[in-house]
């Protein structure tokens, strides 16, 4: 590698401006999932409704049986559809 005459190596120079535009991309990358309606939703936010829907559908049928991974994907269908 060649060297500039502040000593560091022109690949390692080159590579931190590179850097900055990776990790300005990532800052600027909406979280936020927009909704059919063009809104847009906390992934947070998201996550709540939809556990809070799959426990629903658990006490709709009492707790017995079921299982608790299809409860959540049908609440997060239901939510999905929803938003």
């Amino acid at each position: 590698m060649a060297k500039q005459a502040t000593g560091k190596s022109t690949a390692k120079a080159a590579a931190k401006p590179a850097a900055k535009k990776a990790a300005a991309a990532k800052k600027t990358s909406p979280r936020t999932k927009k909704t059919a309606a063009g809104n847009s939703i906390d992934p947070g936010q998201r996550h709540h409704m939809i556990a809070e829907a799959a426990y629903y559908i658990a006490e709709h049928r009492g707790f017995n049986g079921g299982d608790s991974v299809q409860d959540w994907l049908l609440a997060e269908t239901e939510i999905d559809r929803r938003l």
